[in-house]
């Protein structure tokens, strides 16, 4: 089979269009592609310094020369308008065409094959499995530079998620609807490792006001607390159950009541405390679709992008109530300074309906009114749905202790 004609275009973008260009050049390369002879596309995005003009670099494969000179005299200068008319001049590009040249490889050589999985190679990886050819045992001088790379690659991920995740409200689901993925770190491993931080935090500080379930007077409930009823009088469990219940749930709630009552409600917490990260993983993707009713309308959202901005949004509430909770813990140290602590957490969980409300008008570019109405809408849809998660959430640990 013959090789292809590279056809390339490379724009250089004003700063301030970078964001809406991106998210315009996807469509864009599909239009050219619909076009008679184009085989694909690859977006390529080059490394400028900062604050110098951003490039793209866009290489179509074309199968014949004839077909690209079909393109360029019928149908580029209809898509060329286009882009002006939209960016007015605020960019600017260069096209070139490559001919395509036969590889050579050494005819003296075998081809070489992938200690893998044993399929010819013929270059610095194998095409079937992605191994590299030059593999070997490593030295304790490259296992310790290869260790080195991958954490400060690591590091350098992690920090640069976390930054555009804190300071920019909506712009790191942008980024990814946008299909930026390398240098930040994927939704659902963000929001799982700082889920996971958020509830390890609490753990280890049961007595932060924040997440508390003390009896008021600084005291966990415990056993003393549940003092029997005297003979022939009836206990809590037994009014509670003599509500409408399903027949099959009645003794086993029952019992539950009685355990409950038995060490002041702590099992049941701290089972609760384990089922709910569970519970969100439902909960999540129940209000990603509630979400959808929201925006069916042009420009018509994914499912996967709301979903995405509702782990980005509840990845920053928990690295946010994380925050809260060491600083209530700060503050209860009874020394004058340390009430400034408590100050400092009221600020962050004011900050936090604020950036929920940004984030939608980042994501979603919609006005100041229109966002306000669906955050509204949707801030009481959302804690309608997770009172009810949370009160499933409870009757079913309660069930699991009987």
């Amino acid at each position: 089979m013959s090789a292809n004609f590279i056809y390339e275009v490379e724009c250089q973008l004003d700063l301030d269009i970078v964001a809406d260009y991106d998210a315009w050049l996807p469509g864009h390369v599909r239009d050219v592609l619909a076009c008679a002879g184009f085989l694909g596309a690859s977006i390529q995005a080059t490394e400028t310094p900062p604050g110098e003009r951003q490039r793209r670099r866009v290489q179509y494969r074309v199968e014949s020369l004839a077909a690209l000179d079909h393109y360029l005299e019928n149908s580029a200068t209809r898509i060329r308008t286009e882009t002006l008319q939209r960016f007015s001049g605020r960019v600017q590009c260069e096209r070139r065409v490559f001919k395509p040249r036969e590889e050579i490889l050494p005819a003296a050589l075998e081809p070489a094959y992938c200690l893998n999985c044993g399929a010819p190679v013929t270059g610095k990886y194998c095409r079937s499995c992605g191994q590299a050819t030059n593999v070997h045992v490593l030295s304790m001088r490259e296992v310790a530079g290869d260790v080195t790379h991958s954490l400060l690659h690591l590091d350098s991920r992690v920090w640069r998620t976390l930054q555009v995740l804190i300071l920019k409200p909506g712009e790191l689901t942008r980024e990814f609807i946008a299909g930026r993925h390398q240098n930040y770190l994927p939704p659902f491993r963000l929001y799982l490792a700082i889920s996971i931080l958020f509830f390890a935090l609490s753990a280890l500080l049961p007595d932060s006001n924040l997440v508390n379930f003390d009896d008021g007077a600084g005291n966990a409930p415990g056993p003393a607390a549940a003092e029997l009823p005297a003979e022939g009088g009836k206990s809590d469990c037994d009014v509670n159950l003599t509500l409408p219940v399903i027949g099959s749930v009645r003794e086993p709630l029952s019992r539950a009541c009685k355990k409950i009552r038995a060490d002041g409600g702590a099992r049941l917490l701290e089972q609760f405390a384990a089922t709910a990260p569970k519970l969100m993983f439902l909960f999540l993707p129940l209000m990603a679709a509630v979400v959808l009713l929201f925006y069916w309308r042009r420009p018509r959202r994914l499912y996967t992008e709301h979903l995405v901005l509702f782990l980005h949004n509840h990845a920053f509430t928990f690295l946010l109530l994380a925050g809260a909770v060491a600083l209530d813990a700060l503050s209860s140290v009874d020394l004058p300074l340390f009430r400034f602590f408590g100050f400092l957490e009221f600020l962050l969980l004011v900050y936090l309906p604020y950036y929920m409300y940004r984030s939608m008008r980042v994501v979603y570019g919609e006005g100041r009114l229109k966002t306000s109405f669906k955050f509204t809408a949707l801030a009481a849809i959302y804690f309608v749905l997770l009172a009810v998660t949370i009160f499933a959430g409870f009757v079913y640990t309660a069930l699991a202790l009987a």
